[in-house]
């Protein structure tokens, strides 16, 4: 008999009413796993995790890692719904004028451009008042993973000189600040299509998920812009 410790974000916290549990199992495979998650939590949990949403797979990590598939006693299984969404995530709102005048300031010689993305807090959507967005992490994974497409940006892109990606985890309103992603580039076609695809990566392949309040209600926005009613 196993014991593993079993993750749980977003909308699958809302299945399960709980963060996170320790499971005791005889399962060596995560098949095996998700079948007993199944028969403790209900058939609505097996659907999202074999299925995904719109499309879109669940990531099941263990120990911090999609290609592990064996399970042992100890490890941690974490359960990763499609992300919404570095060198730094933060639980605070940041100064948006300051981080520019620092990254600027570590510009070098052969700089030649800057490029800059702001990500702030929609106020409608769907033709809905939004009154705050809550963001929550899996804070260890997601660094990991800014500092892997930081390091993949280098490599695709020989003029960009230096990327920094900030992302705030916290309760925001709208107009609020979120998202920034700053690039250095001895020109600016490398910059740009470097902060282009940064965008992109952090949106989709990070551990990072918002609950949306309202005015016709709170969801969990997923994949995307899917939205799941939170329970």
């Amino acid at each position: 008999m196993k014991k593993v410790k079993v993750l749980y974000f977003a909308f699958l916290k809302d299945i399960t009413h709980k963060s996170s549990e320790i499971i005791e199992t005889t399962c060596e495979t995560i098949d095996c796993l998700v079948e007993e998650l199944g028969r403790i939590h209900g058939n609505e949990l097996v659907n999202y995790l074999k299925n995904g949403i719109n499309g879109v797979k669940i990531t099941i990590l263990i120990n911090g890692s999609p290609s592990v598939k064996t399970i042992k006693d100890g490890d941690e299984v974490a359960l990763l719904p499609p992300p919404s969404g570095g060198d730094l995530i933060i639980n605070k709102k940041f100064d948006l004028l300051e981080e520019i005048r620092r990254f600027r300031e570590k510009a070098p010689l052969e700089a030649g451009s800057m490029v800059i993305y702001v990500g702030f807090v929609k106020g409608i959507v769907d033709n809905h008042k939004v009154y705050e967005l809550r963001y929550e992490a899996y804070e260890e994974y997601t660094k990991k993973r800014f500092q892997e497409i930081k390091d993949e940006m280098k490599k695709k892109y020989n003029d960009l000189i230096d990327l920094e990606i900030i992302h705030v985890i916290d309760s925001m309103k709208p107009g609020e600040n979120v998202l920034l992603i700053m690039a250095l580039g001895k020109g600016r076609k490398d910059a740009i299509d470097a902060v282009k695809e940064a965008l992109e990566l952090v949106k989709h392949t990070t551990g990072i998920w918002k609950l949306e309040i309202r005015d016709d209600g709170e969801y969990w926005v997923v994949a995307g812009n899917t939205r799941v009613k939170k329970q």
